[in-house]
């Protein structure tokens, strides 16, 4: 039992740093890792090295996936693609434009960190609660439930695709991913319906006009749409006998490849039509955005892999009662890690990594096929919705940009974070109990 505390008190020095005193996550997570295994007398030397390896299985698993994804995003950002998708789907979808935030959200989130996407996409909803009924408030609660389940479920998001490389599958991600997307739907609609709620007592209607419209170019859709397709070809290639059929299964892995379909995606993204005075900025952004999220997933990778190298592994199954043949429950565990880890210390991506660096090295041996795997992920990533509270920066640009009261963005934004991530959960469960 003492050494089920040790592991306690190390993510509680994580938490801790991270949310009282501020600390980088990245560095609070290599404060734990050290902690971890001094406490639990691993040489200092091999600590070290544990680390290094766990950092260089990141970087090299998962850095230039989630570059690539990151310079997809700044060049759709800057050439002005997200505003057009935007208005876009808002023109054709007229007077459903609640609904077409949300799927605009759910769309976007998939390459744009949810922050930068809801900040690009507020100056929508603004221009919709100008020329209609429809309150502000209601858009962008619409607007970030879309956004946020994304973020959280859907790979190559840095949470996702992080937890996918901590549970070795990384070669089955077209998998993660269709699930992901699958589970997402009721998620972001969720947050709709929350949203819709609040305006109930208004007339719809919607004369909404974007002023300058320019329909995307083809090759924004192409940049995100490509990428996301070729990886599902992974999913293809698995019901393809690897013997008899060799090359059409080697070209699917190849093109399937995550690292190869957003390689893709950057150059069908380069050459949308902008300003090129400007690449050297997207450059320079994309490589911003890509080193914290870069370091976070690597420190956790590196916490991961003390624990994966210790009695941990064969300690805590015992300790907190998993049986082998529970999926559910294992689902429900991975659930409430993550939603403690959430609560406490605000980011999500963050929650994703350590639970899924904690729980690996213990389910592991189990036996688990690719759906189970996927469905323990996304517990986990549903996990990590509960709840977006005031330590969590979204919180705050969803609430400010909205121009909500703290306790309004509590009452609406926080209580609409907890119906997400519990009928996320029972979606998963449901899809555990008929498939499972």
């Amino acid at each position: 039992m003492i050494i089920f505390l040790y592991l306690l008190i190390a993510v509680l020095i994580i938490i801790i740093l991270t949310s009282k005193f501020k600390i980088n996550p990245a560095i609070s997570l290599i404060i734990g890792s050290i902690f971890l295994g001094l406490i639990l007398k691993i040489n200092f030397l091999k600590i070290i090295i544990l680390i290094s390896e766990g950092i260089w299985s990141s970087i090299k698993g998962i850095g230039l996936i989630i570059l690539f994804s990151c310079i997809i995003g700044q060049i759709l950002k800057e050439s002005n693609s997200i505003k057009n998708f935007g208005n876009l789907i808002l023109i054709n979808l007229k007077n459903k434009s609640l609904l077409s935030l949300n799927i605009l959200g759910l769309f976007i989130g998939t390459v744009v960190f949810c922050d930068s996407a809801f900040l690009i996409l507020n100056g929508i909803s603004k221009s919709i609660a100008s020329s209609s009924s429809l309150s502000l408030n209601s858009l962008n609660l619409s607007l970030s439930g879309g956004l946020y389940t994304s973020h959280v479920l859907i790979p190559p998001t840095p949470g996702p695709i992080a937890a996918i490389n901590n549970f070795d599958i990384l070669d089955k991600i077209g998998t993660v991913m269709i699930l992901g997307i699958i589970v997402s739907i009721p998620s972001s609609l969720i947050s709709f319906l929350f949203a819709k709620k609040l305006i109930e007592r208004y007339n719809f209607y919607d004369n909404f006009k974007p002023k300058n419209f320019e329909k995307p170019h083809n090759l924004a859709y192409l940049s995100i749409i490509i990428p996301l397709s070729l990886i599902s070809l992974n999913t293809v290639a698995n019901f393809i006998s690897k013997d008899e059929m060799f090359l059409l299964y080697d070209f699917f892995k190849t093109i399937g490849n995550p690292i190869s379909a957003l390689f893709i995606g950057v150059i069908l993204s380069y050459f949308i039509p902008r300003d090129r005075n400007y690449d050297y900025k997207i450059l320079k952004n994309s490589f911003y955005d890509f080193l914290p999220i870069i370091l976070l997933t690597s420190m956790g990778s590196a916490f991961g892999n003390i624990i994966k190298n210790s009695d941990l592994t064969s300690l805590l199954p015992n300790i907190i009662n998993i049986d082998n043949n529970s999926l559910i429950y294992i689902c429900l565990i991975s659930f409430i890690c993550s939603s403690i880890i959430k609560t406490s210390q605000g980011s999500s991506t963050s929650s994703i990594i350590i639970v899924s660096s904690i729980l690996f090295p213990i389910i592991s041996d189990f036996g688990f096929d690719i759906f189970e795997l996927s469905m323990i992920i996304l517990s986990i990533g549903s996990g990590s919705m509960m709840i977006s509270h005031i330590n969590d920066s979204y919180f705050w640009i969803v609430i400010k940009k909205s121009k909500l009261s703290l306790s309004s963005g509590l009452k609406y934004f926080s209580l609409m974070t907890i119906f997400q991530s519990l009928g996320t959960l029972f979606f998963i469960l449901l899809l555990v109990g008929i498939f499972g």
